[in-house]
């Protein structure tokens, strides 16, 4: 359950929500997947404490999760507003192994590897859109592996 994850991973990073007033919505039009659960609770959990990690120091961070069926795949996408990545200058490097794109806050550069190849081993794929001072979107699709998905 797409809900189940999320509540999980909000518990672990309650202490970042409370502190930054962090809002996060989520709209499940596909509310289950068969897959592996500590991946995907590992993905969530890497977007979400970016995109609070990464804020925009004028504004509250919104995060926003989405999921939908299209054909034989799930797709999920999480979008922020917070700091972005100017991938004009990072798009090769985005899901490097120990690569930081903003150096003001303690990080190892291990969160966006970690979402590549847990969605690669799931056979998925994971990219981004971002803008400088706007936000960023990560758009995972995963294959749907058994057809009794909701």
């Amino acid at each position: 359950s797409f809900e189940d994850v999320l509540d999980n991973v909000k518990v672990l990073i309650a202490s970042s929500i409370r502190a930054t007033s962090a809002q996060i919505t989520a709209s499940f039009e596909v509310n289950r997947i068969c897959t592996v659960k500590s991946y995907l609770q590992s993905i969530f959990h890497n977007l979400l404490s970016n995109a609070i990690k990464y804020k925009a120091p004028d504004r509250i961070p919104e995060i926003k999760i989405y999921t939908k069926r299209i054909n034989s795949h799930i797709i999920i996408e999480v979008r922020d507003n917070g700091l972005g990545i100017d991938l004009s200058k990072n798009q090769g490097k985005v899901f490097g192994l120990y690569k930081r794109f903003h150096h003001h806050v303690e990080g190892k550069g291990l969160g966006l590897h970690l979402v590549k190849t847990q969605t690669e081993a799931l056979n998925g794929k994971v990219k981004v859109d971002s803008q400088l001072g706007k936000g960023t979107a990560f758009t995972l699709t995963l294959p749907i592996t058994d057809d009794k998905e909701e």
